[in-house]
């Protein structure tokens, strides 16, 4: 009766962190892009995009809190060098909640230029994100941007996606409540199965097609714009 009671017991915390302790152990290594000595600056030549995730929205439209530490993380990493685009993805379900847009205005109200700002609507969930990342966007070196209970989900599934990650971003949540901490780690437990397989096994297609759009030619990323998002432009980038 021991027996069986530790081999459920076993079974039991392999079926609840199993999925999280693989995705840590596989993205055990990968460079700590928040410090600067962490994923060098970008030569000349070179391309490296910051793959910033949604982290949902406040009732007002505004980022989260959470939001707004990654998107500034990435600010970080465009004027230290270290990459030389943002990508900003998240989900768009309706016209009154649109992650990525209220990223592309955050970053610009924060000086960054929006020729360094492109939009993926299409990223629902962290692999769509990604997957889209490499087939529609065309990115092929990156760093990851999110919080630090997500970190190593996102760089799974980017490689999955077949994206070199050169570093990874998961901004710090220990300042906020320990119960929004232990809800935030709780769904992650019950995400890493999931991106597990999605990464290994399933690598599914994603829900939100569409043309490729090259995010370094500001053309293209001015025509992938919303309405909306095009007129908050403060001006269309010029022979376009």
């Amino acid at each position: 009766m021991r027996k069986r009671c530790l081999i459920l017991a076993v079974l039991g915390l392999v079926a609840v962190f199993g999925g999280r302790g693989l995705l840590l152990a596989a993205s055990a290594g990968t460079a700590d892009a928040a410090e600067p000595s962490g994923v060098p600056a970008l030569e000349k030549g070179q391309e490296r995009a910051a793959i910033v995730f949604g982290a949902g929205l406040n009732a007002d439209g505004q980022p989260s809190a959470l939001l707004r530490d990654r998107v500034r993380a990435a600010e970080t990493l465009l004027r230290r060098r270290q990459v030389d685009l943002l990508l900003m993805t998240g989900a768009n379900p309706t016209e009154d909640y649109n992650e990525p847009s209220a990223m592309r205005r955050l970053a610009m109200a924060d000086g960054i230029p929006a020729d360094r700002i492109a939009v993926d609507y299409g990223g629902r969930r962290s692999w769509d994100s990604c997957k889209r990342a490499r087939a529609v966007f065309g990115i092929e070196r990156g760093i990851v941007v999110s919080n630090d209970f997500h970190r190593a989900r996102i760089v799974v599934l980017c490689r999955s996606a077949g994206i070199t990650v050169d570093g990874a971003v998961g901004t710090p949540t220990g300042r906020y409540p320990l119960r929004k901490r232990a809800s935030w780690n709780g769904r992650e437990l019950m995400a890493s199965w999931r991106g597990a397989v999605d990464a290994w096994i399933r690598q599914p297609s994603v829900p939100v097609g569409g043309p490729p759009i090259d995010p370094y030619d500001p053309c293209a990323v001015q025509r992938s714009l919303s309405p909306q998002d095009r007129a908050a432009t403060p001006r269309s980038p010029a022979g376009c």
